[in-house]
């Protein structure tokens, strides 16, 4: 199982770097694209997606006999940008559902990368000749694009910014893909200030469930890092709190401080996206606002490192 290669997370001085390239950061879902006689699309938690995707039927657009790809499984807006939430609104379980809702939020697979060509690999050749080889190999269609990428770093992070999306990524132009592997020659610049967080509790106050408590990995030792009570619609909670009421469980965490002490401790299952202002003197977030699941991230990987 080929697992994506990650980037490490960077600053706007990063835009200068010379030898990159610069791709814009999707708000979609990470999926390896296997490509033989049928498709396969895997999450880089492992999960086989390719039942959830109907529209994502581009085998005939593929020229190669097969192939692995890298890329970013979005939903667009009616304005043209990916759009998280309604890429949400796509993430049901019910066949009778996925088949309606492929038609009135179709995805979109945008592949950046190729990591095998027919058998052989291709993730110690040098970035630019990936792009190159993908670009022969991919017919774009309605559900098939290439992500676009531009040297001048700058000019992409201002288009970025004036529509608002995620962010950029910084490829270095000659690097390999390095499967599983964070390395710092693929750099995340982003947007706003988030992080991913482990959510290891819930408070209960007006509502069944009014804030979730937030854990990151210190050193392999999982610690409380504050509670985000922001960011939710009802529709939301109420998924939320389905999902984490069958996981109470006690209390794991050491030193809690006092405003911890009313919450209901979940097992470590969930990953939530938190955009913040930044962290106190003791690591508690400052001002965190919810802003979505991720269902494709594994708990172990929301590390404070990586902050």
């Amino acid at each position: 199982m080929i697992k994506p290669m990650l980037a490490v997370l960077g600053s706007p001085a990063d835009l200068l770097r010379k030898g990159y390239i610069f791709e814009p950061k999707l708000d979609g879902i990470r999926a390896i694209c296997h490509v033989d006689s049928r498709l396969k699309l895997v999450t880089r938690n492992g999960h086989d997606v390719t039942r959830v995707y109907p529209e994502l039927s581009f085998r005939e657009q593929i020229k190669a006999k097969s192939c692995v790809l890298d890329g970013e499984i979005v939903v667009y807006d009616d304005k043209g940008n990916p759009s998280f939430g309604l890429w949400q609104k796509r993430n049901v379980s019910s066949l009778g559902q996925i088949k309606e809702l492929s038609k009135e939020y179709p995805a979109v697979y945008v592949a950046f990368d190729i990591l095998e060509k027919d058998r052989k690999s291709m993730m110690k050749e040098k970035l630019l000749k990936r792009k190159e080889i993908l670009k022969h190999i991919v017919a774009e269609t309605r559900n098939l694009q290439l992500m676009v990428y531009t040297a001048d770093g700058r000019r992409l992070w201002d288009a970025v910014k004036a529509r608002n999306l995620e962010g950029v990524v910084a490829k270095r132009a000659d690097s390999m893909y390095y499967s599983g592997r964070q390395v710092p020659d693929w750099i995340k610049i982003k947007n706003v200030k988030t992080f991913d967080a482990v959510i290891i509790g819930y408070t209960q106050k007006i509502r069944a469930l009014s804030s979730l408590a937030m854990g990151l990995y210190v050193k392999g030792k999982l610690t409380y890092i504050g509670k985000v009570g922001t960011g939710f619609n009802e529709r939301i909670l109420e998924e939320l709190y389905a999902k984490l009421k069958p996981l109470q469980t006690k209390a794991y965490i050491e030193r809690l401080p006092p405003e911890a002490r009313n919450v209901q401790w979940v097992k470590p299952k969930f990953v939530a996206e938190i955009k913040y202002q930044d962290f106190t003197s003791d690591m508690i977030a400052r001002a965190p606002v919810f802003l979505r699941l991720r269902d494709d991230k594994n708990p172990r990987e929301c590390t404070m490192e990586d902050l």
